[in-house]
């Protein structure tokens, strides 16, 4: 087995993360085997993904179902989750912790077995109606939107002490950008390296990884050439925010591990980014599928079928309330393994947060398991014709979401010019209407907005036989 190892990774302290290439690309393919190990955790086959989280923690996951029922590896943190008016005065930063204890991991109480990756936005994010400053990305907190300072970023890295930080990039939110932004872009996200990289953020021990702008190779040449020749002793590895930049990297950047922060709508999104030849991405079509009522229930490569399978099954229908049968014939998730789809339809009907765990624990275990074959096939040689197999047997969009999903928090969405419908629905209203609404129920005199069927909805009022 080839073992092709990073040049720079021996200079870095303590050996606090390594990387090595397990087996080298193909003509067909730039898709590759690796270990990636970072100082004090589990070594990390590669290609994995990246669990995003909200507010420090996977969405509806305390941290013993996440150790308990999930194999989580590596999670990614946004600073702007916990930076309000004052980002001096974040309760992050006044965490008490021990000595060499990162304050990141103690505040939002990170299992040891999970890398911690720290970056700027969140992922997906949120576009802000201002515009990137010269020294300052905008960013959407939960009380609005701010600006975040290069400095402020910087300071944030070196006292949070996440496994993996990331520098700031210039990441345009708009589709058909000018000629003259996009440059803009590629020279701030180039300057900001530098100033990091000159001005002692990456000074520490912990690894830090250079963020490229999802851009053309020309106006990253500049940035790509620094990168070896300037900063290679202080770079552990890159971060993209598109799998395609990949096709732009030159050779002698290529031994270095390479993070996807991106938004992969599908399973056949993620082989593509593989096939480019990205070791770790986010995919945070896992949660939405969860929080849409959607099991995952596609694997790799696929049976060879007659018809087309669909990547996921809605809870929400009704084909379910007496079906005993798990999410997924051959899932040993806690789900499958423990519950039926019969109990995971009533959760949904009846909005218990359980329904919404239970999702998360199976959608999670099929997205390792499809990582595990992923790796395998990789091994095999067999990768292209097997991801050419998986695109034939399931359809390419994700079931569409038919029920009402938990409550939308408010830095999880904007108002686009005002005038919106409501994201979540109305739940409570005036005691007195909902008294005479029940009265008029059970008498059988249909309401002024409705009839009974409104309020039985709400769980204002009992069944009516």
């Amino acid at each position: 087995m080839e073992q092709l190892e990073a040049d720079s990774l021996a200079r870095l302290p303590n050996a606090m993360l390594k990387f090595v290439i397990e087996h080298a690309t193909s003509s067909e393919t730039a898709a590759r085997l690796g270990q990636l190990t970072a100082h004090g955790r589990p070594t990390i086959n590669t290609p994995h993904y990246i669990a995003p989280t909200s507010r420090g923690v996977i969405p509806h996951l305390s941290h013993d179902n996440l150790q308990k029922h999930t194999r989580i590896s590596a999670v990614y943190v946004p600073l702007e989750d916990f930076i309000e008016k004052s980002h001096e005065n974040a309760p992050v930063y006044t965490t008490p912790t021990q000595e060499g204890e990162s304050p990141l991991r103690r505040y939002i109480g990170l299992p040891i077995q999970c890398l911690s990756i720290f970056g700027p936005r969140r992922v997906p994010s949120i576009a802000p109606p201002a515009h990137n400053t010269n020294s300052s990305v905008a960013i959407s907190t939960s009380v609005g939107f701010r600006f975040l300072e290069l400095g402020q970023y910087n300071d944030a890295r070196k006292r949070l002490k996440a496994d993996i930080s990331i520098s700031l990039a210039d990441v345009i939110q708009r589709q058909n950008a000018s000629l003259k932004r996009v440059h803009r872009s590629a020279d701030r996200s180039h300057a900001w390296l530098r100033d990091s990289v000159e001005g002692g953020g990456t000074q520490s021990s912990l690894p830090f990884f250079a963020s490229v702008p999802p851009l053309e190779p020309q106006p990253l040449s500049l940035m790509f050439r620094d990168l070896h020749d300037e900063y290679r002793e202080q770079i552990s590895g890159l971060c993209l925010y598109s799998p395609s930049t990949t096709a732009g990297l030159p050779d002698n950047l290529r031994q270095l591990p390479v993070l996807c922060l991106s938004d992969p709508a599908t399973p056949h999104a993620v082989l593509a980014g593989v096939h480019a030849g990205v070791d770790m991405m986010t995919v945070p079509f896992v949660t939405q599928s969860s929080e849409h009522g959607i099991a995952l229930s596609f694997s790799f490569p696929g049976l060879k079928e007659q018809s087309i399978k669909p990547l996921g099954t809605d809870m929400w229908s009704t084909a379910h309330a007496t079906d005993l049968s798990p999410l997924s014939p051959d899932c040993n998730c806690y789900t499958c393994q423990r519950h039926h789809r019969a109990y995971v339809y009533h959760l949904l009907q009846a909005s218990e947060m359980l329904a919404w765990t239970l999702l998360q624990i199976h959608n999670y275990t099929i997205i390792d398991s499809f990582f595990d074959s992923i790796r395998e096939s990789i091994k095999q040689g067999t990768f292209v014709a097997d991801m050419d197999s998986f695109c034939r047997a399931y359809e390419p969009e994700l079931p569409k979401q038919t029920g009402q999903g938990p409550r939308v928090r408010g830095y999880q969405t904007k108002s686009v010019g005002g005038g919106e419908m409501r994201k979540n629905p109305k739940v409570y209203g005036k005691l007195d209407d909902q008294i005479q609404k029940l009265a008029e129920a059970e008498s059988g005199v249909a309401t002024p907005d409705g009839d009974a069927n409104e309020i039985e909805e709400h769980g204002l009022a009992k069944r009516v036989e």
